[in-house]
């Protein structure tokens, strides 16, 4: 596989996007997002979503320099639209305002509708934690995107439904729980159907409603479905996540939740923002959560584990590895790249090897 400097990809995101008419700022922020998603180890929203995007844009899905409309609100909530712009540019908006909102209060929710393919979840909810703050973020499909089966189901019902939260730290990285309520995310099936590995066990179903390790055996025809996180132990659990945050994100914004007949897929969001000083002062929390910390790592360690470690933790060292490194492309997402970049006329990087 490829392996490109992080500015060299960011930059090739950057030109893309301009031959077919986003703003410089839009595209700045998407190509952003997507470069720091693989830098922290999420290959599967990362440049591999380059086409993907700039086909939505030709295909008329994205409406770029679209600006997000506050719907409604008070001082401590808003329900807003992003008129269908880029994903991650609407939900950067919505998390700043929901950051805003909390400055002088305890608590502020904003949610979201109208929204196109936010990308990492994540990364939205660690622009509250690096101004002090904690959040907890939620999105469903828009009232589609199908993908997952509920529990003791064998037909694709459900989103993956992904969850975010977000708490600053005295340490290099915030806590930072970043997981869909699915066993597998839609866009890690699309990385191993591209490098053609074997889908871990207990993860999906073929349209029989059998186990399978057949990435291609997910999307069909007839298509198969994820299984919700936990299965088959504790599938119930995971499902019945998904289902609140189906209600939460869906039912809140007014976009609906998932259904037969929703008219697109996007993704909704619920964005709750926490002010930490509200409820303890900060240098109390961090040495609260500090001590939680250390306490937590000094567990004895079963056998074949080198350490515990926090969620946003192996991601922050990922990221430090990769700014150095490099990133690699797989080879079937570079070459959809190649023939975009050539229909488009935009110059390729030079890869480190």
């Amino acid at each position: 596989m490829p392996i490109f400097e992080a500015e060299a990809l960011r930059k090739l995101g950057l030109d893309l996007f301009a031959k077919v008419g986003v703003p410089a700022d839009d595209a700045a922020l998407v190509a952003d997002h997507m470069v720091d998603s693989g830098l922290r180890g999420h290959e599967s929203h990362s440049v591999l979503r380059y086409p993907q995007y700039v086909d939505a844009v030709r295909n008329g899905l994205v409406k770029p320099g679209a600006q997000m409309e506050v719907v409604k609100e008070t001082p401590r909530m808003a329900q807003v639209s992003g008129n269908w712009n880029f994903g991650p540019v609407t939900a950067t908006r919505a998390t700043k305002l929901a950051i805003d909102k909390t400055r002088d209060g305890a608590l502020a929710v904003v949610t979201v509708r109208e929204c196109n393919h936010v990308a990492r979840l994540g990364g939205f909810a660690q622009l509250a934690a690096d101004q002090g703050m904690i959040a907890i973020i939620c999105c469903n499909g828009h009232g589609a995107d199908y993908s997952t089966t509920p529990f003791g189901g064998m037909e694709r019902r459900l989103p993956t439904n992904p969850l975010a939260v977000a708490i600053p730290t005295r340490r290099e990285w915030p806590i930072l729980l970043d997981m869909t309520t699915s066993a597998i995310s839609g866009g890690a099936m699309r990385v191993l159907r591209n490098r053609q590995e074997p889908v871990p066990e207990h993860c999906m179903i073929d349209a029989a409603g059998q186990a399978s390790a057949d990435a291609e055996a997910y999307y069909g025809p007839p298509p198969g479905a994820l299984l919700p996180l936990g299965f088959p132990m504790t599938g119930h659990k995971g499902s019945g996540l998904a289902l609140v945050i189906d209600i939460m994100a869906g039912a809140l914004s007014g976009a609906g939740c998932t259904r037969e007949d929703s008219p697109r897929d996007g993704n909704a969001l619920f964005i709750a923002v926490l002010n930490i000083e509200a409820f303890v002062p900060m240098e109390e929390f961090l040495d609260e959560t500090e001590r939680f910390v250390t306490w937590v790592k000094s567990a004895r360690l079963q056998s074949g584990f080198e350490e515990i470690l926090f969620p946003g933790e192996k991601s922050h060292r990922i990221s430090e590895e990769r700014s150095k490194a490099g990133l690699e492309v797989d080879d079937v997402a570079w070459a959809q790249i190649c023939n975009l970049a050539a229909e488009l006329g935009v110059a390729l990087p030079a890869s480190r090897g």
